[in-house]
């Protein structure tokens, strides 16, 4: 059954590469393939790569108090009785609710607020959450990307993780390091906690592993003995850093998921986080990666990468753990989900 399917996104990853902007681009694409049509709402303009159509809102403002609240006016102006499924991937408070509709939750605004590094944003996140309870509440199905992120919104009904497309993210062991490499992907201040990662690499990691390298992925300039800063990579340049590094380290306090988790070890890159829900959704303690507390990070990273075999036996688990989250599987339990709910209709 060929379907016409609404997206509604505030970003893609033409102009802002963020979590939700990459899974949304992904899962358009993959279910083009599938044979349905797609049609992408957003403020971003069409990514060069899109084999979707695109229609491109207007911001009409340039005051960031207003953008903050611009998308969920502009999505409900949107004329949809055309489509057979209407996908939200936010900002949908202010919609209608419709059995044609699915609202995806990437994460709990709830738990942001908890793990806010300022008040400002504990405040805004603490708003949001207002407005996806309101979200949840709506007519349609409510889809969490994780058992975590579906705790603190009521009438979750479906859970459908994210996906990574393994025909790209794929190893390459030729460009390994022959050094030590960690890699890290985020805010360095943020819950991300990339400075807690640089710190311990200066005062612990070095000291047992003096030509190990750090690798930075993101906006924030850094520097430091054997720290590498790659700024905000295109999607080709960041899997050659996953593929070339032997760790990737996910320090953060909170994850509604851990997509970069998923897209390490299908680079076949070793995997080190610390505890939080969302990661041990994905990670199995030295099996798939290593969990471990905060305080035990730079120990934990230390012996992983001291251990080549059990570094190995991680990466290939890991290999094994990832096809369970291709993206055309994805693709495939959301296409199952619009159908039921186009059958509601009938």
């Amino acid at each position: 059954m060929n379907m016409k399917i609404a997206f509604f996104s505030k970003y893609l990853p033409s102009d802002n590469p963020n979590g939700v902007s990459v899974q949304v681009h992904r899962l358009a694409q993959a279910l083009i393939k599938r044979g349905h049509r797609v049609t992408c709402f957003s403020f971003s303009s069409r990514p060069l790569d899109a084999c979707y159509d695109c229609v491109e809102l207007k911001w009409k403002s340039d005051s960031r108090l207003v953008r903050k609240f611009l998308p969920a006016f502009a999505f409900s102006k949107v004329v949809t009785e055309s489509y057979d499924c209407i996908h939200y991937h936010g900002d949908d408070y202010l919609c209608r609710g419709d059995n044609r509709r699915i609202r995806t939750f990437y994460g709990s605004a709830f738990q942001e607020a908890i793990h806010a590094g300022t008040v400002e944003r504990f405040l805004y996140q603490s708003l949001f959450y207002l407005f996806e309870l309101v979200s949840s509440l709506k007519k349609g199905v409510s889809v969490s990307i994780s058992s975590n992120t579906g705790t603190t919104i009521p009438f979750i009904k479906e859970c459908i993780p994210c996906g990574v497309p393994l025909d790209r993210y794929c190893p390459d062991p030729v460009k390994k390091t022959p050094y030590p490499s960690i890699l890290f992907i985020g805010d360095l201040h943020s819950r991300k906690r990339g400075s807690l990662l640089l710190k311990l690499f200066e005062e612990e990691l070095l000291l047992q592993h003096p030509d190990c390298t750090l690798t930075v992925v993101g906006p924030q300039r850094c520097s430091g003995k054997q720290v590498i800063y790659a700024g905000v990579l295109q999607e080709e340049e960041l899997i050659a850093e996953y593929q070339r590094s032997w760790v990737y380290c996910l320090p953060s306090s909170y994850e509604g998921f851990g997509v970069p988790a998923l897209e390490a070890m299908g680079c076949g890159t070793a995997v080190v986080g610390t505890k939080n829900a969302g990661i041990a959704e994905i990670i199995s303690h030295d099996r798939n990666g290593l969990i471990c507390e905060t305080g035990e990070l730079g120990k934990t990273l230390a012996v992983i990468l001291s251990d080549h075999a059990r570094r190995e036996r991680i990466c290939k688990e890991g290999l094994s753990t990832v096809q369970r989250f291709d993206i055309r599987r994805v693709a495939e339990l959301y296409e199952a989900l619009y159908v039921h709910q186009a059958a509601t209709i009938i």
